[in-house]
């Protein structure tokens, strides 16, 4: 498979451009050019400007982000740029080589709040800028007839190398001693044990979307949309208690005042019609986690 990811330097981009790498020719595009691994960087800015893919790209994996979303309405423009015009520039950019694939990555946050799994039909939510650029960018691809595309909901994406975002936030608390805070059910006072959330080994994104790609190529059916994420939910206790004892200390929670929203499950029934995959077990993932940036 001859791909090309836009938003290679991201944690996401860096983990499919080693998946990528021994497939066929893998080139990447981000803000800086360099290396990821054995990958070549290009310097492109998606929200401004069109990649130039190398003949023959198969596959387009699209995993470009604007890390300003919390500050709308500053950096608006820049956020609708990578989300929705940024993947139009790559579209166009697809077509003039003739590839037959494009996997967009998009987000379970477009879901609106619930406690119940999300499936593709689910309700969504335009009350949030980022979830909102993301449900934009899906419904322009919606009008796109070549090459064929895949919206890819992720649901708690994490693994080695991850910087932030929640598994190395959890980790920071517990090695310094900080309680974990526990979001109450707004009508079970039985439920100790926080969100629950589909986190979802990296490599097995990374694996989900390579198998999706690999269908379009072949002009087998692929949805539109699709969840992509692990098949069992964790609460934040459960994250807590795997994470420290792996670490070999002990997680301190506290339960907050403030009812939660809702859960973060994903209902992957459709992903497993249309592909044969297998998930990392929670405590495999988080060991291999831990090996490298929770040191």
């Amino acid at each position: 498979m001859n791909s090309a990811i836009i938003g290679a330097t991201g944690f996401v981009g860096r983990h499919l451009a080693g998946e990528l790498s021994g497939r066929g020719h893998c080139a990447g595009y981000d803000l800086r050019a360099g290396e990821v691994g054995d990958v070549h960087v290009a310097a492109c800015d998606i929200a401004r400007e069109v990649p130039t893919l190398p003949p023959g790209t198969e596959a387009v994996f699209y995993l470009a982000q604007f890390p300003g979303y919390r500050d709308f309405p500053k950096g608006g423009g820049d956020l609708w740029g990578v989300n929705v015009a940024g993947v139009l520039r790559a579209v166009e950019a697809a077509r003039a080589v003739g590839a037959r694939a494009l996997i967009y990555a998009s987000t379970g946050t477009v879901y609106a709040p619930t406690f119940d799994p999300m499936c593709e039909s689910a309700p969504l939510r335009r009350d949030q800028p980022y979830a909102l650029s993301k449900v934009a960018g899906e419904e322009a691809l919606a009008l796109v007839d070549q090459p064929r595309t895949c919206c890819v909901r992720l649901f708690g994406v994490f693994g080695p190398q991850q910087a932030t975002m929640l598994v190395p936030g959890i980790t920071s608390r517990i090695r310094t001693g900080s309680a974990i805070m526990i979001e109450p059910h707004p009508s079970d006072p039985g439920d100790c044990d926080g969100l629950r959330i589909s986190l979802t080994d990296v490599g097995d994104v990374c694996a989900g979307m390579i198998a999706l790609a690999r269908r379009m190529i072949d002009g087998l059916d692929v949805a539109r949309v699709v969840n992509l994420a692990a098949p069992r939910a964790v609460s934040i206790r459960q994250i807590g208690q795997a994470i420290a004892g792996t670490l070999g200390l002990e997680a301190r929670f506290e339960m907050g005042a403030k009812p939660r929203a809702g859960d973060y499950i994903a209902d992957i029934t459709l992903l497993r019609r249309i592909i044969d995959i297998s998930f990392t077990r929670f405590d495999d993932s988080i060991a291999r986690t831990l090996l490298d940036h929770a040191r």
